[in-house]
C-alpha cells in the first residue's frame, strides 16, 4: 500500500473510486526499477490478484504452445465430445513436449559442465560432446524430434534377392540417446 500511495493518486467519491498515476514519482523511480500494475475490480488482495494473473499467463502459454507445436489452430471437430477429446490429447502431447524440453535443458547443462571440467576424457569424446552441445543449442525441439523420426531397418525380399538396410547411428546420436537414458539402440 505504501508503494501504491507513492505512485498512484487514489480518490474516493462515495462508492466510486478513481485511480491516476503520479507521473513525477514514476519517472523518478523508472530510472532504477521497473514496476507493473494490475487493476482489478474483483480482487482486493494484491497477492491473490498477482497469483491469478500468473496462472492466467500459464494457461495462455499452453494454448499458444498447442497452436504452434501441436496442430491446435483448428478444431476440425463437429461434436463437443470430440473437441474435448482432441483438447485432452493436445494437452497430453504438450506435457510430453515440455518434459522433453526440460530433459534437453538438463542435458545441455550437463554437457556444459562436462566440457568445462573434463575428467579423464579423451579428445575424441570431448569433441563429440562439444558437437552435441552445439547441435542442441542451435536446433529447436521439433527438428530434434524430426531428426530421430527415421526408419531403423528396411528389408526387401523378392524371388531374386533379399536386402537389408539400416540407418546409421552416429557417435553424437549415441551420446544423445545415452543422455536421454534410451537403451535400445
Amino acid at each position: 500500500m505504501e508503494k501504491a500511495r507513492k505512485f498512484l493518486y487514489i480518490r474516493h467519491y462515495g462508492s466510486k473510486c478513481t485511480v491516476s498515476f503520479n507521473e513525477k514519482a514514476i519517472a523518478e523511480q523508472k530510472k532504477y526499477h521497473g514496476y507493473f500494475a494490475l487493476l482489478s475490480d474483483c480482487e482486493k488482495n494484491p497477492f491473490d490478484c498477482l497469483l491469478k494473473y500468473r496462472r492466467h499467463e500459464t494457461i495462455e502459454f499452453f494454448f499458444e504452445s498447442g497452436k504452434q507445436r501441436a496442430d491446435g489452430n483448428r478444431a476440425r471437430m463437429w461434436s463437443s465430445e470430440c473437441l474435448m477429446g482432441r483438447m485432452f490429447v493436445l494437452f497430453v502431447a504438450l506435457c510430453y513436449y515440455e518434459y522433453l524440453s526440460e530433459q534437453l535443458r538438463q542435458i545441455k547443462q550437463s554437457l556444459s559442465s562436462e566440457i568445462a571440467n573434463p575428467v579423464n576424457e579423451t579428445s575424441e569424446v570431448l569433441k563429440i560432446k562439444k558437437k552435441l552441445l552445439f547441435w542442441l543449442k542451435n536446433t529447436p525441439v521439433y527438428l530434434i524430434l524430426q531428426w530421430y523420426d527415421a526408419v531403423e531397418e528396411v528389408r526387401v525380399s523378392s524371388k531374386l534377392l533379399s536386402k537389408r538396410w539400416t540407418t546409421e547411428i552416429t557417435a553424437c546420436d549415441r551420446l544423445f540417446l545415452e543422455k536421454l537414458a534410451v537403451t535400445a539402440f
